[in-house]
């Protein structure tokens, strides 16, 4: 699956209709593998820890928030590990480099769950 194509863009959709739906329903962790099943039901092959996941969770985050300015949704995607259940390192690369996040990573993921309730959140 290559960014740009009829394949991607499907996947990006779908991606970003189940993140969305994910954080107005405030439950606002999904593991990769949890998502990676539900675009597999939605009928996108994309692996839990593959440079595709990687990329579309980086285009969602551009699309719905492209000044940087809304939460980055790819910040409710983590490890499945109990031990480790936080976003990759993808995620904070991005935050950084492109959202202007500073601090450590704890302290920018957490701020981004901030953001998602706050962006997302019930009223």
């Amino acid at each position: 699956m290559r960014r740009g194509t009829p394949e991607y863009e499907a996947a990006q959709e779908a991606m970003t209709g189940l993140l969305l739906e994910r954080a107005r329903s405030r439950e606002r962790r999904i593991s990769y593998s949890e998502l990676s099943q539900l675009l597999a039901d939605e009928g996108h092959n994309v692996p839990a820890h593959s440079a595709e996941m990687d990329l579309l969770l980086a285009d969602v985050s551009r699309q719905e928030s492209p000044n940087g300015i809304r939460a980055m949704l790819s910040a409710m995607v983590v490890f499945k590990d109990p031990n480790k259940q936080e976003p990759g390192a993808g995620f904070y690369r991005l935050a950084r480099e492109e959202f202007g996040r500073t601090g450590d990573n704890l302290s920018i993921w957490i701020k981004e769950l901030e953001y998602l309730e706050r962006d997302y959140g019930q009223r």
